[in-house]
């Protein structure tokens, strides 16, 4: 290289120079380029770049780029073989990751999904037999309260049946002691009529007895004329 040529890269170095600061391009053309230490074909090449790597610009001077690499090896590269545009394959890669990430969220979700239903089955199962004891205890809650009604109207009954009872009780209480009386006046008058009875029965006597020993007295003063 000449002094002008010193010159010229000088300049390019310090004058034209625009910064691009960690801004990712990619090996575009289907190629195999080269990775140098410096701006020009003299340059010692670091390594090549095959299509679609890559390439964080680090800077930009006149035709050629200083990028670094993913490994972080640093060189420069003409401009011209390399785009922003994402390359197909990066963008069919990472929409295949995409992809891999949906169907593997898609896959979690009908797991999900399952187990919701899993669970929406048994819910509906212990539904079914919860409304099933529901109404056993309706049918339970029923018959006790016509039992309980029924209790009711027996206790009704009962008291019903012990005034009853008391009642009669009361009414054979009375009747007995109306009975005990009947039976004093029956004795009294029993006895009263076995008084007249008795006294008529003497008076009968007596009467006889008197009317024969008139009798005999008529006789007798008869028979002695």
């Amino acid at each position: 290289m000449n002094f002008r040529g010193v010159i010229v890269m000088t300049v390019l170095l310090f004058v034209g120079v625009t910064q691009c600061w960690a801004e990712t391009r990619y090996v575009s053309d289907k190629l195999v380029i080269t990775l140098r230490e410096g701006m020009g074909n003299q340059y010692r090449v670091i390594q090549t770049v095959t299509t679609d790597t890559p390439l964080e610009v680090l800077d930009a001077e006149g035709n050629y780029l200083f990028v670094r690499l993913e490994n972080g090896t640093e060189g420069y590269v003409l401009k011209q073989y390399v785009s922003r545009s994402m390359p197909k394959t990066t963008v069919i890669a990472q929409l295949k990751q995409e992809l891999a990430a949906l169907e593997k969220k898609m896959a979690a979700r009908g797991s999900s999904v399952n187990a919701l239903s899993e669970s929406n089955t048994q819910l509906e199962t212990a539904l079914a037999q919860t409304k099933s004891e529901l109404e056993q205890v309706s049918q339970t809650l029923e018959k006790t309260r016509q039992d309980y009604a029924d209790l009711q109207q027996k206790a009704e009954n009962v008291v019903l049946i012990d005034q009853e009872r008391q009642r009669l009780k009361k009414e054979a209480a009375e009747v007995s002691e109306r009975l005990q009386q009947l039976e004093q006046e029956n004795a009294a008058m029993l006895k009263t009529a076995m008084i007249k009875w008795f006294l008529a029965g003497g008076g009968v006597l007596f009467v006889g007895w008197v009317a024969g020993k008139f009798s005999r007295k008529k006789r007798r003063s008869l028979g002695g004329f």
